[in-house]
């Protein structure tokens, strides 16, 4: 008998020992790796979000950081792989910026100044990235920084050929007498000589930049830039302005980057552009009223719909609901839409009101409100965090007192038919008659003429 107890002993012992150190190896690396502080700033879109349209997240032209698939077409193709070559062009023209091309010596000593720098920031790098994907834990160092030097060389390059066309535009708008260089120099004229067939291709880079699973961190840009620049005085800032001035043709309104260089940290390209939106909370104070109910009208406003306006809003969406440290007013402006566009009869209003202007190419009403629901399909928020909480309990205040409900039985049961409505005039002016009437005949009996 007390042999068994002994050996149910030993057994609870090893269990207890096994748990302890899965616990253990669960609970140590608290974010990326061992090292890191912060949560990763780039993650795999979950796989409720993207159910319905999974094309929206996966690049179409240029694969950037260890997330992304290579996609092969039916000929056995990599659909990247004419991108894949033109990033070794660039990492060529950042090099040759410093004219070193008769000096093979200092042109291998700057690349390993690159790589160096790239390998001190490897724990950073992987950390940037959820420990659990097996896309970053299984690639070796070498080839991470190989990948990450080719795809971080690629988006300095486009940078800095934003920002010089930032800079020529600002010094012509301030100088208009003086004319800007007619056109791009030859390394900026030249991008699509390197991709043979499909000049049309750079606009599709563009979106794929701004893609959650397409991003690699934005401090591997900025460390290659303070090796690669030819002015050693060259701020960073001008990152941020070529990166605004790249993404432009996304947004019909302006962007500024003097409000946006000065922020501290900028995770990767689309946490820029998250960062360029004019979110309410970040706004000053007239601007706090961006969205107001007062009296029954709903100031809203006005959002241009696009091509591309789906997969942008989704990888923006996405990247709320992944990482933690965003205040979500994506999430919350597509779920608040959502509700309230619930037939295309709404989508027409909202259009002849100016709160909708559709520019989508074959796209009807109906598609319309499809195109909200999907916005939110999958996606979670909590109701103390969404910054229109406010307008929504006023607007359900407002619908749940007795007039508006009256009133708008009796605008859809009477005036949606002009006979109807003719019907219930004639029945409102005779029953006026019969109401005058009746108070004249009262008033003769009570009061009789003398």
């Amino acid at each position: 008998m007390s042999s068994f107890h002994s050996e149910d002993d030993h057994a609870i012992e090893d269990y207890v020992k096994h748990m302890a150190e899965r616990i253990n190896r669960v609970l140590l690396p608290k974010y990326g790796s061992d090292e890191s502080e912060q949560p990763p700033t780039i993650y795999k879109v979950p796989q409720e979000i993207k159910s319905g349209n999974e094309d929206a997240y996966l690049p179409f032209a240029v694969k950037i950081g260890p997330l992304t698939p290579y996609r092969y077409r039916k000929g056995g193709d990599n659909q990247y792989e004419r991108l894949e070559d033109y990033k070794w062009c660039c990492v060529q023209r950042l090099l040759g910026r410093h004219h070193l091309p008769q000096e093979p010596e200092k042109t291998r000593a700057l690349l390993g100044r690159c790589l160096n720098s790239l390998r001190s920031l490897e724990p950073r790098i992987r950390a940037s990235y959820p420990r659990d994907q097996r896309s970053i834990s299984c690639i070796n160092g070498k080839d991470l920084l190989c990948d990450v030097l080719l795809d971080g060389c690629f988006i300095l390059h486009r940078l800095l050929k934003y920002a010089s066309i930032a800079k020529r535009e600002g010094a012509a708008a301030s100088a208009p007498e003086v004319q800007a260089s007619g056109g791009m120099d030859e390394e900026e004229d030249n991008d699509w000589t390197q991709v043979f067939g499909r000049c049309w291709v750079w606009g599709f880079v563009t979106y794929d930049l701004l893609l959650l699973e397409n991003q690699i961190p934005f401090f591997i840009v900025e460390s290659l830039f303070h090796h690669l620049r030819t002015n050693p005085d060259e701020s960073s800032d001008i990152l941020v302005s070529g990166a605004l001035r790249l993404f432009r043709s996304l947004r019909p309104q302006p962007l500024h980057s003097s409000q946006i260089a000065c922020r501290d940290v900028h995770h990767h390209l689309l946490h820029l552009f998250y960062q360029s939106v004019d979110l309410p909370a970040t706004m000053p104070e007239p601007a706090d009223n961006l969205r107001r109910f007062d009296g029954g009208v709903l100031e809203i406003p006005m959002l241009q719909l696009y091509d591309y306006s789906e997969h942008l809003l989704r990888n923006l969406i996405a990247f709320e609901q992944t990482y933690p440290l965003t205040p979500g007013h994506f999430t919350a402006y597509a779920m608040f839409m959502d509700c309230l566009v619930a037939s295309s009869e709404d989508v027409r209003l909202l259009q002849h009101r100016g709160v909708v202007m559709n520019q989508m190419n074959g796209v009807r009403d109906k598609d319309q409100t499809w195109f909200f629901s999907c916005l939110r399909h999958g996606v979670h928020m909590a109701a103390d965090r969404n910054y229109l909480g406010g307008v929504i309990a006023e607007v359900n205040k407002y619908q749940q007192a007795r007039w508006p409900r009256w009133r708008v039985a009796l605008v859809c049961n009477y005036y949606s038919n002009p006979w109807v409505a003719t019907s219930l005039a004639a029945a409102v002016f005779l029953l006026a008659l019969t109401f005058i009437q009746t108070f004249f005949a009262a008033y003769s009996y009570f009061k009789p003429p003398h």
